[in-house]
């Protein structure tokens, strides 16, 4: 009987795609022994977009990994969430954030993506991880009979123990899994995204509150929303906004936004909202698909447990909550902390299905959590609108409440969620009913 851990044997692991989740799971990998290596697209390091929100389950696993002290460093630690009447700027909600910092022993975080990515990049390259770059791929690259991975458009081939596609919404390893590409699905809805230096909102003073305060700010709107706050020296502004569901209006990465025009659509919102835009010089807009969730029809591992998916090749979702990351990064510390525990190269389908049964049930209600979120803070005027707002400001948080992170029940499920635990107490039923857990 084979006793040596998979970590202790030459185990190796390869992750394609080189994002947060990938990075991350790469240090989680290491940090259980394993042989990792990474296959990035991209030539070099480098990262659009603008702000990321990291909440405490999370966190949590940046502690777990030791590199929590340096991301802190480049990050803001918001006191509260402010919800705001759009028009009027009157303020609805007040959630407090350093309470549960407390509880859950991690604070919630904003910070520049690329900042996020490239933190982990060097504590990746640190922990001994090979990152190898220029690397795309395709589905039919990938041969989950012989068990290996053409290397894009050469004849060369990488054999691993265990491929894993953190590749994102556009995963050609979920696509090499379910046999066919799936069509994306327009949610109705885009997002632009705006980063502006706070010394240019600090000369503002009306604005300077902005800043100041540290806090996430949300102006709930019709079927819209604008989200701000700070990463450590520039301001991020994240307006949602109606898009057309036609598939040919459809659009995949980023494309430019005319300032002036957006502008104009906000000619009804409070004047602080529409002062903020005016200070942007350029804005970036990305558009929303429909979130993923999958039934026992989609598998998230091959038959021979040789290939897996995490993150949103997996779970996609929407950012109302702000767990886009987070359930990625849960996601791919359960694998890591269940493989960690696997003593057999045997059973390593036996730890893919205890992730695939844990996260599919788990990210399922936070996606379900995340649409009705969307749906209450995005509602038109009229007498349901009012009905939230009069909850709001009149009600104390509970189950049912507007703002789903203020009801203590939801918000101790979600950022209470500790994956070592999961893993551990999910591999001890299967050791000690091994078919009847599965």
């Amino acid at each position: 009987m084979e006793t040596t851990s998979l970590c202790h044997s030459g185990f190796h692991i390869c992750i394609i795609g080189g994002g947060v989740v990938g990075l991350t799971g790469s240090i989680l990998f290491r940090q259980q022994g394993f042989r990792v290596t990474v296959l990035e697209r991209d030539p070099a390091l480098h990262t659009t977009g603008a702000g990321i929100q990291l909440h405490p389950n999370a966190v949590r696993v940046l502690q777990d990994i030791n590199v929590y002290e340096k991301i802190k460093t480049k990050s803001v630690v918001p006191p509260s969430i402010v919800l705001k009447d759009y028009r009027t700027g009157r303020t609805l909600h007040t959630q407090d954030l350093l309470e549960p910092a407390v509880k859950y022993g991690a604070p919630l975080l904003t910070l520049h993506r690329a900042h996020l990515r490239e933190l982990l990049y060097d504590e990746a390259h640190a922990r001994g991880v090979q990152i190898r770059h220029g690397i795309k791929i395709d589905a039919a690259d990938l041969d989950l009979v012989k068990e290996e991975l053409k290397l894009g458009c050469s004849s060369d081939t990488l054999k691993a123990d265990l491929f894993i596609g953190a590749d994102g919404v556009q995963s050609v390893v979920r696509e090499a899994l379910g046999g066919r590409k799936e069509t994306a699905i327009p949610h109705g809805k885009i997002v632009n995204r705006i980063l502006i230096e706070e010394r240019a909102i600090m000369e503002i003073p009306r604005l300077r509150y902005l800043v100041q305060s540290h806090d996430i700010n949300v102006w709930l709107g019709p079927e819209c929303e604008a989200v701000t706050y700070g990463l450590d020296g520039i301001f991020n502004i994240a307006l949602t906004w109606p898009w057309s569901t036609d598939t040919k209006d459809m659009f995949f990465g980023s494309q430019p936004v005319d300032l002036d025009d957006l502008r104009l659509k906000l000619g009804d919102w409070e004047p602080d909202v529409q002062d903020l835009i005016g200070l942007g010089t350029d804005c970036l807009r990305w558009m929303f698909f429909e979130p993923v969730i999958d039934d026992e029809n989609m598998p998230w591992f091959d038959a021979l447990g040789k290939f897996c998916i995490v993150g949103d090749a997996a779970h996609r979702g929407l950012p109302y909550l702000g767990q886009g990351a987070a359930a990625g990064i849960e996601s791919i510390a359960v694998l890591a902390y269940l493989l960690g525990k696997n003593r057999n190269r045997q059973h390593v389908e036996g730890c893919l299905d205890i992730y695939q049964r844990l996260r599919k049930e788990r990210t399922a209600h936070v996606i379900r959590a995340t649409l009705k979120t969307g749906r209450l803070w995005q509602m038109p005027d009229g007498p349901l609108k009012n009905e939230r707002d009069r909850e709001f400001l009149s009600e104390t948080p509970s189950v049912g409440y507007p703002n789903p992170l203020a009801d203590s029940f939801f918000q101790s499920w979600l950022w209470g969620f500790n994956g070592r635990e999961a893993a551990e107490n999910a591999w001890d039923e299967h050791q000690r009913d091994p078919e009847g857990s599965i």
